[in-house]
């Protein structure tokens, strides 16, 4: 049977029957049968609960930070804990999990979820598709890439890369170098960019505490960590240590729940960081606040950077930065006599800015010339832990099997770098000792050149746990290279936002369907190892993200290089020399926990071991005069690179653009990674909607009172680009000319009869408010700024 049907998520279930079949699948036809069983652990000692393992994935697919333990009644999954052996947390014994954590059963039994391949039959982003099998899906899409492949060469593919995604980095990377294309289109928005900063400036450094309990004044500066690593333990350190005497100082624009324990709050304006960290060179240098020491021996070209940064007094910067100078001088002074000091960047800094890579790299100058790198309590000197007592092999990727073209061979590039489409970085710069797990092109730029064809246009794209609309800028370009590309073909266990454009759509299991994927923890107690234990057979006709690469690798001839579509084999290969089987593995119910018996305690680190951590910077010495990247071409080789860390400041700001101000008075950003969602993901999930019913922006009430806007009103946030409906939420830790958002809404709840949003204008999502000018991205690695200006309204028509 085929049907042709318009997907709304509604039409979706009514048209393949999904909610009925998902009820008698589960046994779970209702919110109120969704909420926890008390039978716990007193069910399993009763023999009427089975407990299995499984790795959380609510905070990203194929996520192995916090091992789970599911209880199973009556074949129905009714609730879950942390696992106490795994180390989750504040450590070994904790069963502590976040909201999200919490939230686990209710996307496995999504009554949203896509049940079956489909393909389309209308236009692009009509939404007509007609159910398949899961084999033709497989064959009209490797078809299509082998066809591609033979008429444009194997860099007509490229994959878009969501958050921290396992499955990509590994079967995903393995089959890009295996087909030949280089074009893993990572975000630009993410981790990968203060990673580059901090390796060209500091190397192997680090400046967040590696020891927080030794450290004297902690300098938090756009990390987000109450939000993004909730359940990691950070939060949980960071509260102790305050307890214990630890000086905080909080600088981002919107005070979050642990901002609320700091010393000093500092509500600088988005996108404007770079100017305070020059700022704060300008007084540390100035007023003599540095180590001699450090800067005579360890500093490249200090006295260059010493001349530079004059120009960068706290009076230019206060105008900019929307603090004041007295403000400037006391943070620069703390930082520069307090020892020791260690600062955590986060994501709002480097890799999100225009001039993220300068801003990163003052950052890490400041924690450099201080004297506060590889210290006890300063940056990075982690406690050494002992060898793992388990030992599992690496994923082998075949990054070897990327062909150098001759270009590659002639300017000396690793194998495909002249082959990227949009390099996110410079094609000069990576190779295998800078790249995360292989080469980059940026997402956005990247798909723009379907529109451009500059350098050539992408042919195919993979859209696997990724919705483009919520995951870079400016969607209303994204849906015109998704209607012109000849094939976009999607994985994924929602029908998301740009789904409608896509030519196959396959349905993947969550991995708690699979057992498919395992990881190991190693502390101080011993060494954990843990694999994803089935907790339903997969719903419908989905498959897991693992065996669709494996199933596509083989219908695409590359079958030796992949099992010939045996993931056991896969695991098995990995295991091997561990001294634990697959199947002892899969009957662990709780993992295993191998205890430290030989008496060996984590160590010391070996403090200031320059020699080893500045290793690959140039004179081995950190860059306060940058001879790794200047002078040479930036990633669009429309130009070079500078030496030394310059202001350049958002596209759009008060500052920056006065006139463009007075019609749109106001700064909006968003919050990167936010504790009841999983970026653009999980919005629909009950227990996390009831938290956040409605799209926010908070709002300082003296700014929503002037609209004559109450706390709750729909309110209409308008750019030059485009504009939103958001609801008003009034919070006072938040400066009266900025506003700030959380990115990504799409997804409905009817579950508790909540909507859904548009990602165009009149819709919920901030990214279609955004500056998407290329030559605006950070030169050196991609970074597209999150802020803008805006006007507010109260919007009389709601939702």
């Amino acid at each position: 049977m085929t049907q042709e049907w318009k997907l709304t998520r509604r039409a979706f279930l009514q048209g393949t029957a999904a909610l009925g079949a998902m009820a008698a699948l589960t046994g779970c036809a209702s919110q109120e049968a969704l909420k926890p069983s008390p039978t716990g652990e007193a069910g399993v000692a009763a023999g009427e609960v089975e407990v299995r393992h499984a790795w959380c994935q609510m905070c990203g697919p194929a996520k192995t930070a916090c091992s789970t333990l599911c209880y199973i009644k009556d074949g129905r999954w009714t609730n879950v804990e942390g696992n106490p052996d795994a180390g989750n947390n504040w450590g070994r014994g904790s069963k502590t999990l976040c909201a999200k954590g919490n939230s686990a059963m209710q996307i496995l039994y999504d009554p949203a979820r896509i049940l079956y391949p489909m393909k389309r039959t209308g236009e692009k982003g009509e939404g007509k598709f007609e159910r398949c099998t899961w084999d033709e899906a497989i064959e009209i899409t490797a078809s299509k890439l082998k066809e591609l492949k033979e008429q444009y060469g194997p860099e007509s593919y490229g994959v878009l890369s969501p958050q921290a995604y396992q499955v990509l980095w590994t079967l995903g990377r393995r089959f890009l170098n295996v087909h030949g294309s280089p074009n893993y289109m990572h975000s630009a928005i993410c981790a990968l960019q203060r990673a580059a900063s901090k390796k060209i400036s500091i190397g192997n450094a680090q400046c967040d505490p590696g020891q927080i309990n030794k450290t004297k004044l902690l300098v938090v500066w756009g990390a987000n960590t109450e939000n993004s690593a909730i359940n990691q333990g950070d939060p949980n350190k960071r509260v102790k240590a305050i307890e214990n005497g630890l000086k905080v100082i909080d600088i981002r624009p919107m005070l979050e729940g642990l901002g609320s324990k700091a010393d000093i709050w500092l509500p600088i304006r988005p996108g404007t960081d770079c100017a305070l960290a020059l700022a704060c060179l300008n007084v540390i240098i100035g007023e003599d606040l540095y180590d001699h020491d450090f800067t005579d021996n360890w500093c490249n070209g200090f006295d260059k950077l010493a001349e530079h940064v004059v120009q960068y007094t706290p009076e230019w910067a206060a105008p900019i930065t929307g603090l004041s100078a007295d403000q400037i001088y006391e943070l620069a002074r703390t930082m520069g006599t307090t020892k020791p000091m260690a600062i955590q960047y986060g994501n709002g800094i480097g890799d999100q800015q225009n001039d993220g890579n300068w801003a990163c790299i003052s950052i890490c100058l400041i924690e450099a010339i201080t004297g506060n790198l590889a210290i006890a309590g300063g940056g990075g000197a982690s406690m050494k832990l002992p060898d793992p007592l388990i030992k599992t092999k690496k994923f082998d990727i075949l990054t070897d099997r990327l062909e150098a073209s001759s270009e590659d061979t002639e300017k000396g590039y690793f194998a495909g770098m002249a082959k990227l489409v949009a390099p996110e970085t410079p094609r000069w710069y990576q190779n295998p000792k800078t790249w995360e797990s292989g080469p980059n092109s940026a997402y956005f730029k990247g798909l723009m050149s379907v529109l451009t064809e500059d350098p050539y246009p992408l042919r195919a794209v993979l859209g696997q746990a990724s919705n483009p609309f919520g995951a870079t800028r400016q969607p209303k370009k994204i849906v015109e290279a998704l209607k012109k590309l000849d094939f976009y073909f999607v994985v994924d266990t929602h029908w998301n936002s740009s789904c409608d454009y896509a030519d196959v759509v396959f349905p993947a299991c969550t991995h708690y369907e699979s057992s498919q994927q395992f990881a190991t923890k190693n502390t101080a107690e011993g060494t954990f190892i843990g694999i994803n234990q089935k907790i339903a057979e997969p719903m419908g006709e989905s498959k897991s993200d693992w065996d669709f690469y494996l199933d596509l690798a083989v219908a695409m001839g590359y079958g030796d290089d992949f099992w010939n579509g045996d993931m056991d084999a896969c695991l098995r290969e990995q295991l091997d020399g561990s001294g634990i089987t697959l199947e002892e593995l899969r009957a662990a119910n709780k993992g295993i926990f191998v205890e430290r018996t030989d008496g060996a305690k984590p160590v010391e680190p070996k403090y200031q071991d320059y020699e080893t951590l500045f290793a690959q910077l140039p004179n081995g010495k950190v860059q306060c005069y940058n001879e790794w990247i200047g002078g040479k071409p930036n990633n669009t080789e429309t130009g070079t690179l500078g030496y030394l860390p310059e202001y350049v400041g958002p596209p759009e700001g008060i500052a920056q653009t006065p006139d463009l101000a007075e019609e749109y008075p106001y700064i909006i950003s968003d919050v990167h990674a936010y504790r009841l969602c999983n970026h653009s993901y999980y919005v629909g999930v009950p227990y996390l909607r009831e938290l956040q019913p409605y799209p926010w922006v908070k709002i300082n009430p003296a700014t929503a009172k002037k609209h004559g806007i109450e706390d709750g009103d729909w309110v209409k946030i308008e750019s030059q680009h485009g504009w939103v409906k958001l609801v008003a939420r009034y919070f006072e830790g938040i400066a009266p000319e900025v506003l700030m958002c959380r990115r990504g809404w799409w997804q409905s709840c009817e579950e508790l009869g909540l909507p859904g949003y548009e990602c165009f204008d009149g819709g919920c999502d901030s990214t279609v408010l955004y500056d998407s000018t290329i030559e605006n991205f950070d030169p050196f690695h991609s970074a597209m700024s999150k802020q803008t200006l805006v006007k507010i309204s109260k919007l009389e028509e709601g939702n």
